[in-house]
């Protein structure tokens, strides 16, 4: 795996691991290569909800998931916190959920892959609720 601080190397590496893409359906799709687009079909599409004890839709509309924020772009960058902006390159892929190929094929299930470089996952293992109640 490349140096956290090389952008583009890591971008590379991301892309070979993860994907977010919805696979391209054609005629000439091996039977393995049906079968994962079926899968991504089945398991991996995320669907905004609202009004539901798992809702992810604010008050705006907003996907608090951010798959309202996906854009299309040909390879995978990084915003500002350093977090991965993945790859999606058409509209039927804004929607799916980072995932492995080879997990995927072998779960048979949702199976999210997210890279976590950063001191955020620090943050996000280790977070502490701390319930504060005053007498």
């Amino acid at each position: 795996m490349p140096d956290y601080k090389d952008k583009i190397g890591l971008s590379e590496w991301i892309d070979s691991n993860i994907t977010a893409e919805f696979p391209l359906i054609s005629e000439t799709m091996t039977e393995e290569d049906k079968a994962y687009a079926k899968k991504v079909e089945s398991y991996m599409i995320h669907k905004c909800s609202s009004g539901s004890v798992n809702s992810c839709l604010d008050s705006d509309g907003r996907c608090s998931k951010n798959f309202t924020n996906n854009k299309i772009q040909s390879s995978t960058t990084f915003d500002d916190r350093g977090f991965p902006e993945y790859k999606r390159s058409s509209d039927k892929s804004l929607k799916v959920v980072p995932h492995n190929r080879k997990i995927l094929m072998d779960w048979d299930g949702h199976a999210n892959v997210e890279f976590a470089g950063s001191t955020f996952l620090v943050l996000y293992l280790y977070k502490v609720r701390i319930n504060v109640t005053t007498i």
